[in-house]
């Protein structure tokens, strides 16, 4: 099946046939594993010929296995072109690595997975010698009174981790585009069916694949989507060669296997969290609900235009100061140890509901594909040890 035709096609049937073909030597209609580390030539002109023919030289730089997923999570963000590498950080050091050098300034969002800022600090600041500003992408004037003359990247995610803070993509790709900068988009917490960054503007989108695009929590995985000519710059000497971290066939392998739900799990995600969100919203012990799909959240208006009114699946809220008569951080702890369906564990997008507490005493709560009333009541029942 032509990639033109499966354009035209659901995003449920892009994602059982996008990049998928029987197997031309067995006709095996599950994709193989091609878990090889390097490949075999018949003479030194077919091994000297094959990074231009087929790039299959040594796993590190690419392989069949891993080509295929490549190529179905192009058509799924409607991308030229895709990389994956090993885990969301890969793809994200790969990129940022391949695009920036000294002297340049990265303008990133004051809201960005923490790992990600000490990546961005620490490494790009501190010892490369890359300008960094970082600016409330919620405010486009913020935006734009931090932009330079040597400004090169735009960095943001949509939904923020962890604070579940929206970025108006259309308007930021607007400004970017004026003053000739790449605009990068993590969309990890919001991939299709929620959103497509690609097609609001964004010159590139990342998506951490170890969480909703997976959906399983039994494998690790990055990827970064955008032209052609950007991806093949990361793809070499970027991923192979400034990080190595290259994404394994087997991963690769699970990860198409995950994909082929992806547009029915994301919605039952959505549907559960946006339950506890408004059980939560009700409760008198709880001070603050935050999930963008709740009328009363601040930016609403742009989940509903941006995110076609899915608020995604992590909810987050804070209980108030004397729930229980107990010490916030107390409550907040006993809480947890008293959930008996919810998995205390950080991570999110896979099928057991997962609950932890971040910064500033904010419980968030990624949540899974059990049945809506029972985690109701597994949350009920914790909230009500409260006052016991």
């Amino acid at each position: 099946m032509s990639k033109e035709t499966l354009e035209a096609m659901s995003l449920d049937t892009l994602l059982i046939h996008g990049a998928h073909r029987p197997d031309p030597a067995t006709r095996a209609l599950a994709a193989p594993i091609y878990q090889t580390a390097t490949y075999g030539f018949d003479t030194v002109d077919d091994m000297n010929s094959s990074w231009d023919r087929t790039g299959l030289v040594y796993s590190r730089e690419g392989s069949p296995t891993v080509y295929a997923l490549e190529e179905k999570l192009a058509l799924l963000e409607g991308g030229e072109a895709a990389l994956c590498a090993g885990s969301g950080m890969g793809a994200i050091c790969s990129t940022l690595l391949s695009i920036l050098k000294h002297g340049d300034h990265l303008l990133c969002s004051k809201e960005v997975f923490s790992h990600t800022g000490v990546f961005i600090q620490q490494m790009l600041r501190d010892k490369m010698g890359v300008e960094v500003t970082c600016a409330d992408f919620r405010d486009p004037e913020d935006v734009m009174q931090n932009i330079q003359a040597n400004t090169a990247v735009l960095y943001t995610e949509t939904p923020s981790n962890p604070t579940l803070d929206l970025v108006d993509i259309r308007e930021i790709s607007r400004i970017a585009k004026e003053n000739d900068c790449l605009f990068l988009v993590d969309s990890t917490f919001a991939p299709p069916p929620i959103q497509r960054p690609l097609e609001l503007g964004a010159d590139l989108v990342v998506h951490s694949l170890t969480k909703y695009i997976n959906g399983h929590g039994d494998t690790l995985g990055g990827v970064v989507i955008g032209p052609k000519a950007v991806i093949e710059t990361i793809h070499f000497p970027g991923m192979p060669c400034f990080t190595g971290a290259c994404l394994s066939p087997f991963n690769a392998w699970l990860i198409m296997r995950g994909m082929m739900t992806l547009d029915m799990r994301v919605r039952k995600h959505c549907e559960n969290a946006l339950a506890l969100a408004q059980f939560l919203e009700a409760h008198p012990l709880v001070d603050r609900v935050n999930y963008p799909a709740l009328p009363s959240h601040p930016q609403h208006a742009l989940c509903q235009s941006q995110m076609h009114g899915m608020g995604g699946g992590i909810v987050s809220f804070w209980l108030k100061e004397d729930a229980g008569g107990l010490a916030p951080a107390e409550a907040s702890k006993r809480l947890l140890d008293s959930t008996k369906l919810m998995t205390i564990a950080t991570s999110l997008g896979e099928g057991h509901t997962l609950i932890q507490i971040e910064h500033s005493g904010m419980i968030r709560i990624a949540a899974g594909l059990e049945g809506r009333e029972d985690l109701l009541r597994d949350l009920e029942q914790a909230l009500d040890s409260l006052s016991r």
